[in-house]
């Protein structure tokens, strides 16, 4: 496939032109398949890599004269029911920020989480139809490399690091082995649909990663490659069945957030507590109760967009009962969904869940394969959310947002080869 594509007709584009777009259309499709390893490396990168990306497709749609033609289809594609959806969270969440008590802190969490958003939609819309084999095969050698790194790097106590100067807590893998467990299902369905005998590569592959996964601190990745793995075995089942219990699933977490910390304490035994006590499982409890005390507050709009890390210094902690004040200066509370509601009340909420419902809808309409995968990849994205960092981390919407394009390209490949 042709990484540039034909010129509109009529597009007074010289072919100096065209070539910078070619170069351009080249740093954008490398730039996205270098995340995994660049992430290995230094482990926020992700956002930069993808706005070079984002950027350099920008760059050679306009070259290409069709940037007019870009922003049709991408208005088409927000004013569609997804688009409506996520369109009234965004305005939700600039409006928020006339009761936050922090409008800084608003206002860089907003720039942190929909800067990538706007970068991974401007490439979903262009990129798929302008994807490699060369491309895919970069992923490939790049998820790879960054297995590699980050099982040599911790089986020889970061020693190469210490020798460079560079940070060596062995957290910082946690990030990079997330990234890689949502990249991999688009990798997977390319390997297997596209290569011949690709299922042996899909297969080392698929072993790397979940060997680099095991390997690191990332409780959430290891529950996230587990939850994906069933999740792909129930949907190629029956994707409508899966479906169907993924949707109140994720109903059920929206809903009961607000109370998960009670809920917890009481079901949680002792012994469950002792047996996960490296997972800092009572104190999860804790936080979640603190800020479960929070969303009672306000449970209508919540505090404010981003206000969780400044909640112990908000108005509302004197609202918190005593004895949950402490752990709301943890940052965030562990969980998307009680994270939402902290900061956007139920109309946020609600607002969430339905642009979640939709994509799930969406996917239905999907080949099995395709659809058995991004169910997968939302059932592991969900656990990772329902336990790990905060909602509005950069690198995490920059790796799901690439790991969606991605999705699209396979896609899109699958239907231009299919005899």
């Amino acid at each position: 496939m042709n990484a540039i594509g034909t010129v509109s007709i009529g597009s007074p584009a010289s072919v100096r032109r065209l070539q910078a777009a070619e170069m351009l259309w080249r740093v954008a499709l490398g730039g996205l398949a270098v995340m995994p390893l660049a992430m290995a490396v230094a482990h926020r990168s992700t956002p930069l890599f993808l706005g070079v990306s984002a950027l350099s497709a920008l760059g050679a749609t306009a070259l290409e004269g069709r940037f007019r033609q870009l922003v049709r289809e991408s208005a088409s594609a927000l004013f569609r029911p997804t688009g409506i959806a996520v369109l009234a969270f965004l305005a939700l969440s600039v409006i928020s920020i006339s009761w936050s008590q922090f409008n800084d802190i608003s206002i860089q969490a907003l720039g942190e989480f929909w800067l990538p958003i706007a970068g991974a939609f401007i490439l979903c819309q262009v990129l798929p139809k302008r994807m490699t084999r060369q491309a895919f095969w970069m992923l490939a050698g790049s998820v790879a490399a960054a297995c590699l790194l980050i099982i040599v790097e911790l089986e020889t106590g970061l020693t190469l690091r210490r020798s460079l100067g560079m940070r060596a807590d062995s957290f910082i893998f946690n990030r990079p082995s997330l990234t890689l467990l949502v990249l991999l299902p688009p990798l997977l369905v390319w390997l297997v649909t596209q290569i011949p005998r690709g299922w042996a590569v899909a297969l080392a592959i698929l072993v790397l990663v979940g060997a680099a996964v095991a390997r690191s601190d990332s409780g959430a990745a290891g529950l996230g490659l587990i939850v994906m793995g069933l999740a792909f075995v129930s949907a190629w089942a029956s994707v409508r069945a899966t479906a169907i219990v993924m949707a109140a699933g994720f109903v059920a977490a929206m809903a009961m957030a607000p109370f998960l910390g009670p809920i917890s304490e009481s079901l949680i035994p002792p012994a469950v507590h002792k047996a996960l006590a490296g997972g800092h499982s009572r104190e999860r409890v804790a936080v979640w109760q603190s800020f479960g005390a929070a969303v009672r507050v306000q449970p209508g709009l919540g505090a404010g967009f981003g206000m969780s890390p400044r909640m112990r210094k908000s108005k509302i902690v004197w609202k918190v009962p005593k004895e949950h004040r402490r752990f709301l200066g943890i940052g965030h509370p562990h969980n998307l969904p009680l994270q939402i509601w902290t900061e956007l009340g139920m109309v946020g909420a609600v607002l969430a869940l339905a642009i979640v419902l939709l994509v799930i809808r969406a996917i239905c309409r999907q080949s099995r394969l395709v659809a058995s995968t991004s169910l997968a990849l939302l059932a592991a994205a969900g656990a990772v959310a329902l336990v790990g960092h905060g909602a509005w981390q950069g690198w995490w919407a920059a790796s799901l947002g690439a790991s969606v394009a991605w999705m699209l390209a396979t896609c899109r490949t699958r239907l231009e080869t299919r005899p």
